[in-house]
């Protein structure tokens, strides 16, 4: 299985009615080739299960969450992590 961060680039109104504004992400596994994909509102970024548990190996990551899995892909593709913006709590 792989793993995906969805970055959103526009606004837009889900199907709950609710407004996702530009600049949120999530991620999630997928069955997706790895690549980079625009999608709706977004861009898409899959990466290999397989990179994903490297990169939890090669920095000693216990836990499988959205900010770890985040980290991993932004990584694989920018060869940088993500820090974390001030306004942003993150538990790990």
């Amino acid at each position: 299985m792989n793993w995906f961060l969805y970055e959103v680039t526009e606004d837009f109104l889900d199907e709950d009615g609710e407004v996702t504004r530009a600049g949120e992400s999530g991620v999630g596994e997928c069955s997706m080739q790895p690549g980079i994909m625009e999608a709706p509102y977004g861009t898409m970024y899959v990466v290999s299960g397989k990179d994903v548990k490297m990169f939890f190996k090669d920095h000693g990551i216990k836990h499988i969450n959205a900010h770890n899995i985040k980290r991993a892909i932004l990584n694989y593709y920018f060869k940088k992590e993500e820090k974390p913006k001030d306004d942003e709590f993150v538990f790990d």
